[in-house]
């Protein structure tokens, strides 16, 4: 996607100048995700950036465009490795259980994503969540669609009723506030199992186990 389309940022036309765009926005990602959204400033992402303020500008028109630029680039970029992914898959040996565990780990990490500086963007001053929801919605439209091509396997008697309702519940799972004690790695890891047990189980109509670790689909990752 051109960088134009994304926001006001001038799309560079040479590789050198590419560079120097590439360079500003790792650095504002790095100190947002270290400092957060106080100590992103123009003259720290220069500097961070080994770039000059000159540079910056000729991009940006400030602090708030590039937060802008920020906010909607990353999730359009995971988008894309999501669709990219999807292409480039085998799915035939996948069953129902397959794919509902990879689903539920893709969810959920998307949702850890957030803790990090997509987390520190949407404190700036009128941040919107316009493109995580966009992502969101695209990644459960194609979820959507690959559990749809399993609807043999499903028991339920309208499977597109069914399906967006069973990722809505898993959603519920993944991103419910954590009770206390509950936090940490191995505490998601524990919701996504559930969650996994509970769409088979509404699906399929029967109790239903989440697949072991050896069993569930490696993944591909969006933010790779």
């Amino acid at each position: 996607m051109a960088e134009a389309e994304l926001s006001r940022v001038n799309p560079p036309k040479q590789s050198r100048s590419r560079r120097t765009l590439e360079r500003i926005v790792g650095a504002a990602l790095e100190i947002l995700e270290t400092e957060g959204p106080d100590g992103l400033t123009v003259q720290a992402i220069v500097e961070r950036a080994g770039s000059s303020v000159g540079s910056f500008y000729a991009r940006f028109s400030g602090k708030d465009d590039l937060l802008e630029y920020l906010g909607e680039r990353v999730w359009r970029e995971a988008a894309s490795r999501w669709d990219a992914a999807l292409a480039g898959e085998d799915w035939a040996g996948l069953d129902l259980k397959g794919i509902v565990a990879g689903a539920i780990a893709l969810l959920g990490q998307a949702g850890r994503s957030r803790a990090s500086y997509l987390k520190a963007l949407a404190r700036t001053p009128g941040a919107r969540d316009d493109a995580y929801l966009a992502f969101h919605t695209h990644i459960l439209r194609g979820i959507e669609a690959l559990l749809l091509e399993h609807a043999a396997e499903i028991d339920h008697p309208d499977p597109a009723v069914a399906v967006p309702l069973a990722l809505q519940a898993a959603l519920a799972v993944l991103e419910a506030p954590m009770a206390s004690g509950l936090g940490g790695a191995a505490a998601m890891e524990r919701r996504a199992h559930e969650a996994q047990a509970l769409v088979l189980s509404y699906l399929t109509g029967r109790s239903a186990h989440a697949p072991d670790r050896s069993e569930q689909v490696d993944f591909f990752d969006v933010w790779g």
